[in-house]
């Protein structure tokens, strides 16, 4: 979430302060009406929680400039009509066993605030699992060493001073290294109606799948861009829709249509978790290929039959800088896929839960550069 939401002082990217201006009237822009690459990236900023990363609509972290010039490219060529984001062709949606496990952890780094953050934290998570079949889970004996490197838990809460948003998150699609709440220190001194509850259920938004609601044409400011699916009618009220774009919320909680929305992609809620599944039947296997290509070459390999519910995993490290990419019951495309960590190395890994319905797992390497490349698969066969 953007500062700006509190004053307009702050640096806005993608909704500029009314001024009586213009404020893309000194951008350059292409022959189509798109921003040129320059322009472009006069709008964003590097992220201070991530050296490597780019913050984009306010609160959006991009995790690298690869990714990045991915994002100008698809920018302002999507269509689509609470809003959902959109990867690989499909909804960024968390699937069925990770839905109901979604465990962070809050760092001791907040200092006196710890308690302020956990608590900000346990109400804003609890808004969300009223509307929908989801369960965050506080992992507080990993507070302690609460970053990035944790893989005990599926996203960390962290401190971070001098950013010009109050809150930024990430989306289910993002690696591990990108999957954090951070919270600025704007966000402790805040104005009622805002607050810091009320902060962090618009980033859990984003958490979930959630784009920002003014990025529909509909709000008539504050356009994004078009990679997003419409889940209910337009909602101006909704807790993802920023007041200074026309949102009519400044206190940022969960409209009607937000917990319609909601429910529609993850199901209502169920009262408590479930119990963990059985393990699932089937033939535990694995498998290695080494290979090389060429930039803009392709790599592909056969179908591996996979049980429904299993885990199907690709581990990838090399040289240079292929791209792993992976995908249920179809070969993946450039703009299709279930998992595309897309870094700027060949160290890449897709780990996902096999889809109900689905039998088959397929997966290629792609030359981004020159690339030497091993693969490692495992997978549970039928």
């Amino acid at each position: 979430m953007r500062g700006s939401i509190l004053t307009l002082s702050v640096l806005v990217v993608g909704c500029a302060a009314q001024t009586g201006a213009d404020p893309e009237a000194d951008l350059a822009q292409s022959g189509d009406g798109a921003l040129s690459w320059e322009a472009f990236l006069e709008t964003v900023e590097r992220d201070p929680g991530d050296p490597e990363g780019w913050i984009v609509d306010g609160d959006i972290p991009i995790e690298s400039d690869k990714r990045l010039v991915d994002f100008y490219e698809s920018l302002f060529g999507g269509e689509g009509a609470l809003t959902v984001a959109r990867y690989g062709g499909r909804d960024a949606v968390w699937s069925g066993a990770q839905r109901r496990a979604l465990t962070y952890c809050v760092s001791t780094t907040f200092g006196s605030r710890h308690g302020q953050v956990v608590a900000a934290m346990r109400e804003a998570t609890e808004a969300w699992e009223a509307v929908a079949d989801v369960d965050f889970q506080h992992a507080s004996d990993e507070d302690r060493r609460c970053d990035a490197s944790n893989g005990a838990v599926i996203f960390d809460v962290r401190p971070v001073r001098g950013a010009s948003y109050l809150a930024r998150a990430f989306f289910p699609y993002s690696a591990r290294r990108s999957r954090n709440v951070l919270v600025n220190d704007s966000s402790f001194t805040v104005r009622a109606p805002l607050s810091l509850v009320g902060i962090m259920r618009h980033e859990l938004g984003h958490v979930l799948g959630f784009r920002h609601e003014h990025t529909r044409p509909e709000a008539g400011r504050c356009y994004e861009d078009g990679n997003w699916r419409g889940v209910t009618e337009y909602d101006r009220a909704s807790v993802m829709h920023y007041p200074h774009c026309g949102g009519t919320d400044s206190a940022l909680t969960l409209s009607a249509l937000d917990a319609e929305g909601a429910a529609a992609l993850y199901g209502a809620p169920t009262g408590s978790a479930p119990p963990a599944p059985p393990p699932s039947p089937g033939t535990p296997r694995s498998g290695t290929a080494e290979g090389s290509v060429s930039a803009g070459q392709t790599q592909s390999y056969r179908p591996i039959d996979v049980r429904a519910g299993s885990t199907f995993r690709v581990a990838m490290t090399g040289s240079g800088d292929a791209d792993l990419y992976v995908r249920f019951d179809a070969a993946p495309t450039a703009t299709e896929y279930d998992c595309r960590p897309y870094r700027g190395d060949s160290a890449e890994t897709c780990e996902l839960e096999v889809p109900a319905g689905a039998s088959q797992a397929h997966f290629q390497v792609r030359g981004y550069a020159a690339a030497t490349f091993r693969v490692e698969v495992s997978w549970t066969a039928p």
